[in-house]
């Protein structure tokens, strides 16, 4: 492609500068970023999709990483991506707890425009040699490749905790001694699958995001053995300069099969106690972390999120931010939220720590942009972990007083039907 060919030719001619970063931009024709992501063999590899197809990056190879959400001073122009697992004693192996990277190349496509976008960065290098590993990796560059993504052969299926264990945890939760302390704890699943085929999850998530438009997708590979993709319904928080948005996003109930039946879902999480207790606990209790960074709150009317299998009640929140309230603060204090963990914060967190029989890794943390004129993190729940022909599914489900083993384990059955369904297919050429 032209814009390749241009930025090879602008490498081989460019001096270094006294801020020992440079960003070349030029204008790119149009270009599927994930079918150009799945040609390449380089790894970092990084995709983040904004709802409704508005916006997307793609990025290849590292120039600069870090393990903190801080945007040093010689990067201050600069984006970086990545994010942070859902705390710090679950860990996944090739996922540290937190990561961000200064891509060598991204593809950034906001509406119809693309850019080519190349970072060089040789504070702790010297400037030959960043030009040289540039140079190297677009020469090994490969055409985009094409998105096909075909379901495989369910061999087995395992999931942790399994049903029995899933309703003595939720049982213990919603014991009148254990909700005096804690009143919400989201436990969560992981369901296994091997299947007879390795996955093609570039493929997969370009399925995915189709069938749910209105969500953040992501793809986050730091190595060729791992990765972990999803469609998020779910913002962590935008900011722009002071300005911050984010959301109380809990209380589900899955989509009707006809209209009539659909509504009446709808008029369920909207007027029952139980959804109506949910969402609230967790308003109250990012309105209360909110108020440690911010001088202003406001809140949007509470509302309605309709998703290819679910739907959810959601209510949008807007601050502005304290002048000191920097990203790395932002995370410390708004994430994991209580729609992930639960509230008190602590007790549940110990609780999931405690009793979830599986690492949860980067499932419910934080994955998006850092940039100091703004920042944007979705939480990264429907999520998938893909490693050759195995997949981990994860989905969780608040526990409040009220619930129901069986409902809620339905629940998380919901919220796996899409990549489930797209994933496998039985004998008779129907998923299960």
């Amino acid at each position: 492609m032209l814009a390749f060919n241009t930025l090879k030719h602008t490498l081989t001619t460019l001096r270094a500068n006294d801020e020992g970063f440079i960003s070349i931009h030029l204008p790119l024709s149009p270009i599927s970023l994930l079918a150009w992501l799945k040609a390449q063999q380089q790894f970092p590899q990084i995709y983040l999709g904004d709802k409704n197809h508005q916006g997307e990056v793609a990025c290849l190879g590292c120039a600069w990483q870090t393990d903190t959400a801080h945007i040093p001073a010689t990067l201050s122009k600069a984006r970086l991506y990545g994010g942070m697992g859902f705390s710090a004693s679950s860990q996944w192996p090739d996922f540290p707890h937190c990561q961000f990277i200064l891509p060598r190349i991204e593809i950034r496509r906001q509406g119809k425009i693309n850019k080519l976008i190349c970072n060089l960065y040789w504070a702790e290098t010297d400037f030959a040699t960043e030009i040289n590993a540039t140079l190297a990796l677009l020469a090994n560059l490969s055409e985009p490749s094409k998105l096909d993504f075909q379901p495989s052969q369910l061999i087995s299926r395992q999931d942790l905790p399994n049903q029995n264990d899933w309703s003595k945890l939720v049982r213990h939760v919603t014991k009148a001694s254990f909700q005096q302390h804690t009143a919400k704890v989201v436990l969560s699943r992981q369901t296994k699958l091997t299947l007879a085929n390795a996955v093609d999850h570039h493929s997969l998530l370009h399925q995915w995001q189709a069938l749910n438009p209105n969500c953040f997708s992501f793809l986050i590979s730091w190595s060729a053995q791992a990765h972990f993709l999803g469609c998020t319904p779910e913002r962590l928080y935008l900011r722009s300069g002071a300005r911050l948005t984010t959301e109380s996003l809990a209380g589900t109930m899955p989509r009707g099969s006809n209209q009539d039946d659909d509504q009446e879902y709808c008029e369920a999480l909207l007027h029952q106690r139980k959804f109506k207790r949910e969402n609230q606990l967790v308003l109250e209790d990012i309105l209360a972390h909110l108020k440690q960074v911010s001088y202003d709150i406001g809140l949007d009317t509470i509302g309605v999120l309709k998703l290819n299998h679910i739907q959810h009640l959601k209510q949008r929140i807007h601050a502005y931010l304290k002048p000191e309230a920097n990203d790395y603060e932002l995370l410390s204090t708004l994430h994991p939220t209580p729609a992930v963990g639960g509230t008190p914060r602590e007790n549940a967190l110990q609780f999931i720590n405690q009793h979830e029989p599986y690492q949860r890794g980067w499932y419910a943390g934080a994955i998006g942009v850092l940039n100091q004129q703004q920042s944007q993190f979705a939480v990264a729940i429907r999520s998938a972990l893909v490693r050759s022909n195995e997949v981990c599914l994860f989905a969780g489900a608040g526990i409040v007083k009220g619930s129901l083993p069986e409902h809620e384990w339905l629940e998380l059955e919901h919220k796996i039907a899409t990549p489930l369904q797209l994933l496998t297919v039985s004998v008779n050429g129907k998923a299960p």
